[in-house]
């Protein structure tokens, strides 16, 4: 007689008590058939999803380089403008109101915080005003 396995009975069925979904359907079988579908069915659902995800992140990587492109070229036409305007302000300064600015005084000028700019340009519309008679 062979020896008896703890759980298994002679079929070769777990009767442990444990629930049938834990248990594998034999082969060639209806219930593996089933099984194997639905498995079949949750992955290509999963690989679907995954290739959205992915898919939706390059386009978002797309977006966001010509976004950035964009932004580049405004900085580059901004930079333009602003070397512009102040040729124009130092034209206007020295032309008009007699005040001579050099550019390491306009420099400091652009780099000062909000607070130091209404200073100078008090100073400045004083120095257009010419000296104090």
């Amino acid at each position: 007689m062979a020896p008896k396995m703890e759980g298994i009975n002679e079929s070769g069925d777990d009767s442990s008590g444990g629930n049938s979904s834990s248990r594998r359907p034999v082969k060639n079988t209806e219930e593996y058939r089933r099984r194997r579908e639905r498995n079949n069915q949750a992955v290509k659902k999963s690989r679907m999803k995954t290739k959205m995800k992915t898919q939706q992140m390059v386009d978002r990587v797309t977006q966001l380089r010509n976004e950035n492109e964009e932004l580049e070229e405004n900085i580059k036409i901004l930079t333009k403008e602003l070397g512009i305007l102040k040729d124009l302000f130092v034209a206007h300064a020295g032309n008009a109101h007699g005040v001579q600015l050099n550019d390491a005084e306009l420099a400091r000028m652009l780099e000062e915080t909000p607070e130091e700019m209404d200073e100078g340009v008090s100073l400045l519309m004083s120095l257009s005003k010419g000296p104090p008679l």
